[in-house]
């Protein structure tokens, strides 16, 4: 296989375990602190951190989808077939993460602004 490949493989595999890190550190650090603002907030600002971490796990779920076509792009079952990580199989779950991560990063941000007015 040749380096620039190899390198499109890597830079893939990476980019799609940072969004993973990161959606599931949101999550986490998120419902740390939920407790806090569990039964201090109104139920929009609830809501908005429910769907925030909805799209965040979903985000997640796309990455792993990702990691998996990336796997299997590495081995084609048709040898003639070329190697990439352009397929339809990894472009399409690869969009997927990225958008779902940007909508909950946004929803999470919105839900700050919500609880932080209704404080």
């Amino acid at each position: 296989m040749e380096d620039n490949i190899k390198k499109a493989f890597d830079f893939a595999q990476e980019s799609t375990k940072q969004l993973i890190t990161l959606a599931v550190g949101i999550i986490a650090l998120s419902i740390t602190f939920a407790k806090d603002f569990v039964r201090t907030v109104n139920p929009t600002a609830r809501g908005w951190a429910l769907l925030a971490w909805a799209a965040l796990l979903v985000s997640v779920f796309f990455g792993l989808w990702t990691l998996l076509a990336l796997t299997g792009s590495l081995e084609p079952k048709d040898a003639s077939t070329r190697v990439s990580t352009r397929g339809t199989n990894v472009v399409v779950p690869a969009a997927l993460q990225v958008l779902t991560f940007f909508i909950g990063l946004v929803l999470i941000v919105v839900f700050g602004i919500v609880a932080a007015r209704g404080a």
